[in-house]
């Protein structure tokens, strides 16, 4: 199995807030899931997400956000695989966006990026890539994610 982790989910497994429960229970699903040889990827587009987060927190507060120590290791400990994004992927997006927009089921303004979007294609590039295995998108965004990839709340996300 591989599970992709969007955005949201990679901001709960950084976070240092040890009184967020969410966050909490988060944490001990990657480290059960990790334990038990499970695939974790990510998107760079998802570390640039959280990064920008905790990044402007930093700035705001003065301070340095722990959760940026959190999600530098889980890179550089191995934890977490980051795919970059390829032409290949792009490609990709763009085509899942064309056939979307054309059929009314865009997640956001022609003008926008779309990140989802993107990530979707990195999710569909990875499940062609190893046909055998079951790839899913662990997220709390269902709504637009599963358009394109098999997606669930990371709770229920189970092995």
């Amino acid at each position: 199995m591989i599970v992709f982790l969007d955005t949201n989910i990679l901001g709960l497994v950084c976070n240092k807030n040890t009184s967020f429960d969410e966050s909490q229970q988060c944490k001990k699903w990657f480290d059960t899931i990790f334990i038990r040889g499970v695939r974790i990827v990510t998107s760079d587009l998802c570390n640039y997400e959280v990064m920008r987060g905790l990044k402007t927190s930093s700035i705001r507060t003065g301070q340095v956000a722990p959760g940026i120590k959190s999600l530098e290791s889980l890179r550089s400990d191995g934890f977490l695989e980051f795919l970059t994004v390829s032409t290949e992927a792009l490609d990709l997006a763009a085509n899942l966006w064309a056939r979307a927009s054309a059929s009314g089921q865009t997640t956001r303004d022609e003008k926008d990026i779309d990140i989802d979007i993107i990530i979707s294609a990195q999710y569909q590039l990875l499940k062609d890539e190893f046909p055998g295995q079951r790839v899913i998108m662990a997220t709390t965004n269902l709504k637009h994610l599963s358009l394109f990839c098999e997606a669930a709340h990371w709770q229920d996300i189970k092995l």
